[in-house]
């Protein structure tokens, strides 16, 4: 087993979501999922499977000419591979930066991300992303409502 190889392909895991958010690609991201993987606050109800995170995202991200004019930044990265070397942990910090149309850049939430990940069919997915939000923002101009709040 090449841990070094794992954590590399679980980390393009993580920087696939925060680039297909950031680049609009929410029906990427939802696949990023699988059929069951759950998403939701650290405390509180998710969804789970593929389709309901695309619909989730679908619902609640503010796209302007197709993307959400924000910047999903990761960092303090920490990676557990499990024994079998098909699935493992991951926490990390989260801080998203937005831009609203003519409005100021500004940090929109700081948090955490708990993820479980697994290989299926040889592809990395998450079993399950909770985000855990220390610090909530003005998020007016990204997302309809709180979504953090309503699971």
């Amino acid at each position: 087993m090449d841990t070094h190889q794992i954590r590399e392909d679980i980390f393009r895991l993580l920087t696939a979501y925060c680039a297909g958010i950031d680049e609009g690609r929410l029906d990427d991201v939802a696949a990023l999922f699988g059929s069951d993987g759950a998403y939701g606050p650290f405390k509180g109800r998710g969804v789970a499977g593929a389709e309901a995170v695309r619909e989730l995202l679908h619902k609640t991200v503010i796209l302007y000419d197709g993307v959400p004019r924000t910047r999903h930044m990761i960092t303090n990265v920490l990676i557990d591979v499990n024994q079998d070397g098909a699935s493992g942990s991951c926490k990390s910090y989260v801080q998203v930066l937005h831009q609203g149309p003519g409005g100021p850049l500004h940090p929109v939430v700081a948090g955490t991300y708990h993820d479980k990940v697994h290989k299926v069919d040889g592809i990395w997915l998450f079993a399950e992303r909770l985000m855990e939000m220390q610090l909530i923002g003005d998020l007016s101009t990204h997302v309809y409502g709180n979504p953090l709040k309503k699971f």
